[in-house]
C-alpha cells in the first residue's frame, strides 16, 4: 500500500507514526508466532509424514453436479450407485450449504462456510483482491493438508472454479488438475482421463487424493440416445426431467466403469471413496421465480436455500470396512472435510465450522446437528425438519447485477415434515413486527431463535466509531454520514443526539457539551463512509480530525488509507486536544470497487456448460 502525506505534514507526522506502526507490526507479529506455535497443527517432519502416508488409505471424492438428493434408488436410472448405496453407507438427509458451484466446491474444501473466505458467492468473476485474500486467508484447504502427509493429489473433471487462470475461482492446491470445462461431451472425457490417473497413482507408493467431478446432469440436459429408454415411473415427466434423469443414468453408467476399474486395480478395498452432490436442481412450480432473487429459476440453482436446491446424496464406503448403514440424521457438507481427516487419521484444523460424520457412523452422536446456509440473496438457519429462510443483502457484490440499493428482508419459515415441498410458508416481513401475526408462542419464541441463529453465525460486520468532542463556544454540533452504496445502520447512540435516517445518510444533532461517539455498520460493507462534522456553522476540517489506533491527522492521507483507519478491536487513545476521532473496528479489507465484467474465455467457458445462457 502507498500513503501519500502533504508536505505539511510529514514532518511531524512520519516520525512517530512509524515507530508505533513498527510496534504494532512486532506485536501482531509475535502474537502469529505464539500461535502457530502453539498449535497442534504444524506439519510434521517430511521424514516423519512420509511413514505415516505408508498406513494411509486411498481418498476418492466423487461430485455429480446438481443431482438432487431423491434421485438416487428411484426412476431406475442409477443401478451402480444403487449398488454402492446398499454396499456401504447411505445419508438420506444430506444438506449443502451453499446452492451452486464455487461456494459449494469451496465450503468441501475447507470446511468452513461460504462467507468464511474473501471470495464471493454473488457474482461468478472473481476479482484479483479476492484471489490474493484466499491465498493469505486460507492455509489448509484439503488438497494441500493431504500433500502434507505425502498424498498425491489429482482432480479430474468439469469445474472451473478450481484454477485462477480465467477469472473464475481459486487453486486450492493439486498436484494435477485436468479440468475438461471447455470440452464438449466431456464425461467419456472425464472417465477415460480418471482411468489413466488411476493406472498413474497405482505404480506409486504414495497414497492418492483422487477429486472427480462430473458435470452432467447439469443444464444443459443433453443425454446421449437411448439412457431416457432406461426411465421407469409412474410419474408424469416433462421434457426436461426426462432429460435430466437420461443424464444421470449416463453418469451412473460411466461411474459403473470407474468402479470395476478401481477394483480391477485393487485400488478398491483401501479407499475412502465418498458421493455426493454440490447442489441440487429446481423442479418445483411453485419455486420456479426465487422469492428472494426474483430471478426464473425453474430447472436450476442457486437463487435460495429450498430443500431441493440444498438436499443431494451422500454414499460412503470406509476402507478396509463392509459396513453397511443408513443414517436418517442431518449432516452437512461442512463435514466432509473433517470427515476425511478423521478416517485418514489426521489432525483436524479447529478453525473449520464442520464436524467430521464419524460419531454418527459409529452410533456415538449425542446431540443433533443443525444447518447454515448462504447463496444469493439468501441466508437459511435449520434445525431439524423447521428451516427459516431469509432474503438477505448481507454478502452482494457491486457489479453490474446489483447497484447498490438495499430493499426490504423478509423471512419465510417451513416445517417440511408438514410442508415437504415448501410452498406454504409463514411470511414475516419485519422480524420487529412478528407479533403482528399473532403466532403461538412457542413458535414465535422459536422463528426469533432461529433469526438470531443466523446473526450469530454470519461474520460480523466492521463497526466505524466516531468520537466527538464538542466546542463549548458553539450551542450545536450537526454530524452528516454517508456511503455511496448499502446503507448505513447505527449500533450505538448517545440518547442525548437527535437521528435522522435516511438510508444511504444520516443526520446527526445534538446541543450536548461533552464528548459522545456514534457507532455504525455499512450495510452491506461495500462502501467507505464519508462524513462531515459541523460546529455551529463551522465545519471541522480534515486537519482536525484524526483516525484509526495511532491517531493519524486525516489530512496527511490522500490515498490508500484503509490501513490507518483499522483499530483492531483496541480503542484508540484518544489525545485531549483531539476534536474528532473516527476508526474501523474489525472486518476483511475490502477493495470497495465494482467488479469487472466477465471475460470472453470465462464467458464462453461458462457458456459451454450451462451456468450462463
Amino acid at each position: 500500500m502507498s500513503t501519500k502525506f502533504t508536505r505539511n505534514s510529514i514532518n511531524s507526522i512520519f516520525p512517530s507514526f512509524l515507530l508505533k506502526l513498527c510496534f504494532f507490526l512486532l506485536l501482531s507479529f509475535l502474537c502469529v508466532c505464539k500461535k502457530e506455535s502453539a498449535s497442534p497443527e504444524k506439519n510434521l517432519p517430511a521424514e516423519e509424514a512420509g511413514k505415516l502416508a505408508q498406513t494411509k488409505p486411498n481418498i476418492i471424492w466423487i461430485v455429480i453436479d446438481s443431482l438432487r438428493g431423491d434421485i438416487i434408488g428411484q426412476y431406475h436410472v442409477t443401478p451402480n450407485l444403487d449398488l454402492f448405496a446398499k454396499e456401504g453407507i447411505q445419508f438420506d438427509y444430506h444438506l449443502v450449504n451453499a446452492a451452486w458451484t464455487r461456494p459449494s466446491t469451496l465450503v468441501f474444501f475447507t470446511g468452513k462456510y461460504a462467507s468464511a473466505n474473501p471470495v464471493n458467492f454473488w457474482d461468478y468473476p472473481t476479482t484479483k483482491s479476492e484471489v490474493d485474500a484466499f491465498y493469505r486467508s486460507e492455509k489448509k484447504p484439503l488438497p494441500k493438508v493431504l500433500k502434507e502427509f505425502q498424498y498425491n493429489t489429482v482432480m479430474v473433471g468439469n469445474n472451473p472454479f478450481l484454477t485462477d487462470k480465467f477469472g473464475l475461482g481459486v487453486d486450492v492446491g493439486f498436484d494435477s488438475l485436468y479440468d475438461f470445462s471447455n470440452y464438449s461431451e466431456d464425461t467419456k472425457k472425464i472417465t477415460k482421463k480418471t482411468m489413466e490417473v488411476l493406472e498413474d497413482v497405482s505404480s506409486k507408493g504414495s497414497p492418492f487424493f483422487l477429486f472427480l467431478n462430473y458435470n452432467d446432469p447439469h443444464k444443459p440436459y443433453t443425454p446421449p440416445s437411448g439412457f431416457t429408454n432406461r426411465i421407469q415411473t409412474k410419474e408424469i415427466l416433462d421434457e426436461r426431467k426426462l432429460n435430466y434423469l437420461g443424464e444421470v443414468a449416463f453418469v451412473d453408467e460411466e461411474l459403473g466403469k470407474v468402479f470395476a476399474d478401481l477394483k480391477a486395480k485393487n485400488l478398491w478395498d483401501n479407499s475412502l471413496i465418498l458421493i455426493t452432490a454440490d447442489h441440487g436442481e429446481v423442479m418445483h412450480a411453485s419455486h420456479a421465480i426465487s422469492p428472494f432473487t426474483g430471478t426464473n429459476t425453474y430447472y436450476g440453482h442457486g437463487q435460495d436455500l429450498f430443500l431441493e436446491n440444498i438436499h443431494v446424496p451422500l454414499l460412503i464406503k470406509l476402507p478396509h470396512s463392509e459396513r453397511q448403514k443408513t443414517v436418517k440424521a442431518m449432516t452437512r457438507s461442512i463435514d466432509l472435510y473433517p470427515t476425511i481427516l478423521d478416517y485418514a487419521e489426521l489432525p483436524i484444523p479447529k478453525s473449520i465450522n464442520g464436524l467430521s460424520l464419524r460419531p454418527i457412523i459409529e452410533g456415538t452422536e449425542t446431540t443433533k446437528r443443525t444447518y447454515y446456509g448462504e447463496t444469493r440473496f439468501t441466508q437459511g438457519y435449520g434445525e431439524g425438519k423447521e428451516f427459516l429462510l431469509q432474503r438477505s443483502y448481507r454478502f452482494h457484490e457491486l457489479g453490474k447485477f446489483w447497484q447498490g440499493s438495499v430493499g426490504n428482508e423478509f423471512y419465510l419459515y417451513f416445517d417440511t415434515s408438514k410442508d415437504p415441498n415448501q410452498i406454504s410458508p409463514i411470511r414475516i416481513n419485519q422480524m420487529a413486527s412478528i407479533g403482528e401475526l399473532k403466532l403461538d408462542a412457542k413458535l414465535e419464541k422459536k422463528i426469533q431463535r432461529f433469526w438470531k441463529q443466523i446473526r450469530s453465525m454470519e461474520p460480523k460486520l466492521p463497526l466505524y466509531h466516531l468520537w466527538i468532542r464538542p466546542n463549548p463556544l458553539q450551542k450545536e454540533t450537526e454530524i452528516q454520514i454517508k456511503v455511496q452504496s448499502g446503507i448505513i445502520r447505527l449500533a450505538k447512540y448517545p440518547n442525548t443526539v437527535v437521528v435522522e435516517e435516511k438510508g444511504k445518510v444520516i443526520n446527526i444533532q445534538t446541543k450536548d457539551s461533552q464528548p459522545f461517539q456514534i457507532s455504525f455498520e455499512v450495510y452491506p460493507d461495500v462502501s467507505f463512509p464519508e462524513f462531515q462534522v459541523w460546529f455551529g456553522k463551522r465545519q471541522v476540517s480534515k486537519s482536525d480530525i484524526h483516525i484509526g489506533y495511532f491517531g493519524v491527522s486525516m489530512s496527511a492521507c490522500s490515498k490508500d488509507c484503509d490501513l490507518l483507519y483499522e483499530s483492531q478491536s483496541i480503542r484508540p487513545i484518544i489525545h485531549p486536544e483531539t476534536k474528532v476521532h473516527f476508526w474501523k473496528e474489525g472486518g476483511q479489507k475490502k477493495s470497495y470497487e465494482s467488479k469487472q465484467e466477465l471475460g470472453t474465455d470465462a464467458l464462453d467457458i461458462l457458456k459451454k456448460q450451462g451456468y450462463v445462457q
